[in-house]
């Protein structure tokens, strides 16, 4: 039944079905094959979406497209300069910090994607940065905005198996930190390689002026995030704060915000939710299927046979999601696929915090990778540049990506510290 479900969701998307409309014909498909009544169709989908948690995630996108909308990402991207513009191949290590600073505000790599590959792309080429590698590289960090918190598929993934959202946010901070560090050492090497130039000299006075003007926008996130972590507010309650503080910076601080650009940020977010929303729930009815045939309990079980070995039961976990990552959206893969291998992570005592992490690492490689590769397609689309040319370089960046994964698959540390 697995291979057959799998098969027709496969098929649906390779002839250019929509992933959240192969989701609802998939799952129709199924229940008319173990004989379930399509007459529930409707309102398993309605109840996968009626959660309060759930409701963070319009909340983060909204939030997100607040601070892109304003001069958030300029005083950023300045702040980001002065800290590390004086490093080998300094605009490509602003790239990558400012990416982080964004993961803390929209929690969407495909939204960082497209805002900031406008920014970077255009002036790494034209500081003599090849378009390529530009493409790459902007593409590569945005992968931080599903890892640093607020991340929306780490939402998903506590409301569908029942864990901590705010220790999943915790969990989240090292390794974003470990990827981010991994791909500035990446960047230097390509940097000497090909000698890359410093973008300026450190200069106190300049980062004393960048660090005040980004200030608030930093604040922002870190209350939002901040919040939750301490207990103040649950993640629903965080989101709406944030909408509320991107809003006051926007119309009162720095006056960005107009009414028609208020309309069009309302239209972004709505958009980018409604595709989330739709996914989830086509990926509820799907799951219902899955857990009314116990799929989820035979499949831990077929793998649990094929070795005993806790350390071979993550590979192949991890080489199961990568593959997923490929042909399927983060949204969909973790409410389909999580409540089939939770059950055999934690036959091997795998924290769910842990096993949590490392699906969404394994997510955001698969946002890097062909055939689906969201956020690498949004950055090509955007700057008109071919997907094979791209490749030569995401690649490196990819290798920087597998070896945080090994590091956060085999040392539970690095995610759960906080509970020791």
């Amino acid at each position: 039944m697995a291979w057959f479900i799998l098969g027709v969701l496969l098929a649906l998307i390779a002839v250019g079905v929509p992933i959240a409309f192969a989701l609802m014909i998939t799952a129709a498909v199924s229940m008319y094959a173990v004989g379930m009544s399509l007459i529930t169709l409707p309102v398993q989908m309605f109840s996968g979406m009626n959660s309060f948690p759930l409701l963070a995630i319009p909340l983060f996108i909204l939030m997100g497209e607040l601070m892109s909308a304003t001069s958030i990402s300029e005083r950023l991207v300045q702040f980001a300069g002065a800290l590390v513009g004086w490093l080998r191949g300094g605009l490509s290590q602003i790239n990558v910090l400012t990416n982080m600073f964004m993961a803390e505000m929209s929690g969407s790599g495909v939204a960082d994607a497209a805002a900031l590959s406008r920014v970077f792309v255009p002036e790494m080429e034209k500081a003599g940065y090849p378009r390529d590698f530009s493409a790459a590289l902007t593409s590569a960090a945005a992968t931080l905005g599903i890892i640093i918190p607020p991340s929306i598929p780490a939402v998903l993934y506590g409301v569908t198996t029942n864990t901590s959202i705010r220790d999943l946010f915790i969990a989240g901070i090292v390794p974003g930190l470990l990827l981010a560090f991994a791909f500035m050492i990446t960047n230097y090497l390509f940097a000497r390689r090909n000698d890359y130039p410093v973008d300026h000299r450190f200069d106190v006075v300049r980062l004393g002026v960048a660090f005040r003007r980004a200030l608030v926008p930093l604040l922002i996130p870190i209350l939002v995030v901040g919040g939750l972590v301490f207990g103040i507010f649950t993640p629903t309650e965080a989101s709406g704060i944030g909408v509320a503080l991107a809003f006051f910076f926007g119309l009162v601080i720095s006056r960005d915000l107009t009414p028609r650009l208020i309309g069009r940020v309302f239209a972004n977010a709505a958009r980018q939710a409604s595709v989330v929303m739709m996914l989830v729930g086509g990926s509820a009815v799907l799951g219902q299927v899955l857990a009314n045939e116990q799929l989820p309990q035979q499949i831990a079980t077929q793998m649990a046979a094929v070795t005993q070995n806790p350390i071979l039961i993550l590979l192949l976990i991890n080489i199961f999601l990568l593959f997923l990552g490929m042909v399927l959206h983060a949204s969909a893969a973790i409410i389909i696929v999580v409540p089939m291998l939770l059950p055999l992570a934690q036959q091997i005592g795998m924290d769910p915090v842990h096993f949590g992490i490392m699906v969404c690492l394994n997510l955001g490689i698969g946002q890097q990778t062909p055939p689906v590769a969201s956020v690498l397609l949004t950055v090509c689309s955007i700057n008109e540049v071919k997907l094979q040319n791209v490749l030569r370089y995401t690649k490196w960046f990819l290798l920087a990506m597998f070896c945080v994964l090994l590091v956060v698959t085999y040392v539970p540390e690095v995610t759960v510290w906080f509970k020791h």
